[in-house]
């Protein structure tokens, strides 16, 4: 769009941000589509996939002679509804969210990360990409009201980011914001330290009360339940420790690796058995009728170990003390290890 606006005497600097709002006064489109495969499939056989397309030249400088790297003949996903016809209009919708809930892609250099954050861009590095998937989890529980402040900010390889409080919620845990209500019931009951790390995973996971300054990692198995409540965790925790030049490039590209000197585990595995049995019910193929066609649906099942994991005769030695059934407010809270109790059912 750039070449374009230079060519008028409204925009002949381009797509420069605007003064007021330092924002580009141009909407973007962040190419993130959910179709419905029917009507998708539909419009494929009608257009036999064929798309409007154009050429996108990348350059090496601002003197647009050279090229950065080849240039392709290619398509947008978003213009899709302009193949669309008839009734097909009537089934195309948006919605929308700020870009710190749903868009940090990882596609730039560091060098490059480095001259477009000075720019007030957004980098685009592995750094940043991953530093935002912790942010959004943490905009979603300060959302429900749990207590937790950010780390100050650090530097990677020129790259600026905020490494934590890094929350990972892995989708078999919460998938939507209004799952995350259904984990947390009782957000005022939960704190979270900046330098501390939370991993869960696990479909019946409930955490009820929680104080947390270190490295927490809940592993449970679908089929399992696991209440955490009145648990104190506190230990040396994950360190993010920075890493200026590595042999690995994708450490390199990262700019840091993590130290993980200390952490509480809480891991609830199957039996051999029921992992077998769940291995082959975990992905089946359900006939159905729709519209009078006949329709294939693939179920999966989400989520992925973090670990081995530790067989449920031993489930034990993978919690505090004072395993009660989760129905009684009253019961007393055992102190394990590091201080904290949780109940399992």
């Amino acid at each position: 769009m750039d070449p374009l606006l230079r060519t008028t005497e409204e925009y002949k600097d381009g797509d420069v941000n605007d003064v007021k709002t330092g924002y580009s006064p141009f909407p973007g489109n962040i190419n993130q589509l959910v179709f419905q495969l029917k009507g998708y499939n539909k419009v494929l056989e009608r257009t036999k996939g064929r798309m409007p397309d154009f050429v996108n030249p990348k350059y090496a400088d601002e003197s647009k002679t050279t090229f950065k790297k080849a240039t392709r003949l290619e398509c947008m996903m978003q213009d899709f509804p302009m193949v669309l016809e008839k009734d097909e209009t009537k089934k195309v919708g948006y919605t929308q969210l700020s870009a710190d809930l749903c868009f940090s892609p990882v596609k730039n250099s560091v060098a490059d990360g480095v001259a477009l954050q000075k720019s007030g861009i957004a980098p685009g590095t592995a750094a940043t990409g991953e530093a935002d998937q912790y942010a959004a989890a943490r905009i979603m529980l300060r959302a429900i009201g749990i207590q937790l402040e950010d780390a100050e900010p650090v530097d990677y390889n020129g790259i600026t980011v905020i490494p934590g409080p890094a929350i990972v919620l892995k989708p078999d845990f919460a998938c939507c914001p209004a799952e995350y209500k259904m984990k947390f019931p009782y957000p005022d009951r939960i704190k979270i330290s900046p330098r501390s790390t939370l991993v869960c995973r696990g479909p019946g996971v409930i955490i009820e009360s929680l104080e947390l300054d270190g490295a927490l990692i809940i592993d449970v198995d679908r089929g399992e339940k696991a209440i955490i409540r009145d648990l104190v965790v506190k230990n040396d925790g994950w360190i993010q420790v920075p890493k200026q030049r590595h042999r690995d490039e994708r450490i390199a590209m990262r700019g840091f690796t993590i130290d993980r000197k200390d952490a509480k585990y809480i891991e609830i595995s199957l039996s051999e058995e029921e992992q077998q049995q769940q291995q082959q019910q975990s992905t089946t193929v359900r006939k159905t009728s729709y519209d009078g066609e006949e329709t294939y649906i693939l179920e999966e099942q989400y989520g992925c170990p973090l670990s081995t994991g530790i067989p449920r005769q031993n489930q034990s030695s993978a919690l505090s003390k004072g395993e009660n059934n989760g129905d009684d407010d009253d019961d007393e809270n055992a102190e394990g290890g590091d201080g904290g109790g949780c109940s399992i059912i």
